[in-house]
């Protein structure tokens, strides 16, 4: 299934990534809701998307449990994925709902990692969120504040905790 959305980069792989051309100044953190291993890819995704009558993926990026890093909408468009604050955001979902993997946070780190340099280059700083910061969910199920090492203002420090 993978075919239509292109991998990034593998597990323990350096992170190519260069700042789309629109204003982006914040970066929220999605999860899939579903741990069934069928639904971890990109694909499943947009596919679930389309049957909400979107028009593709609403994610710029989808980490799948073993860390490979898949693109999905073009970084040019902005987001389907956090209602009312999708406009000068990007957004990021790693796939499961109870269960995450230490690939999968590893991958959200060196994307991180490759989005703040970018940002930093542009004398930028992105502000990290989670999905339920924004709306009445759980999304995404996981410490995002501890993986990314987010200060009170969710912006990134030097030494996540975990």
């Amino acid at each position: 299934m993978t075919d239509s959305f292109p991998i990034l980069s593998r597990p323990g792989a350096a992170v190519p990534f260069t700042a789309p051309k629109r204003p982006v100044h914040v970066v929220f953190i999605h999860c899939s809701a579903s741990d069934h291993a069928v639904h971890d890819d990109a694909a499943v995704i947009d596919q679930w998307h389309r049957q909400r009558g979107w028009r593709g993926i609403g994610y710029h990026f989808f980490i799948r449990g073993d860390g490979t890093i898949q693109r999905g909408r073009a970084l040019e468009q902005i987001p389907a994925a956090q209602e009312g604050h999708n406009s000068g955001s990007i957004a990021i979902c790693l796939h499961g709902f109870k269960t995450f993997t230490p690939a999968q946070f590893d991958a959200l780190r060196r994307l991180a990692d490759a989005m703040d340099a970018a940002y930093a280059g542009q004398g930028k700083r992105l502000r990290w969120r989670g999905h339920r910061e924004v709306a009445a969910k759980l999304c995404p199920n996981f410490d995002y504040r501890a993986v990314l090492g987010l200060d009170e203002g969710g912006f990134r420090s030097a030494s996540p905790s975990i």
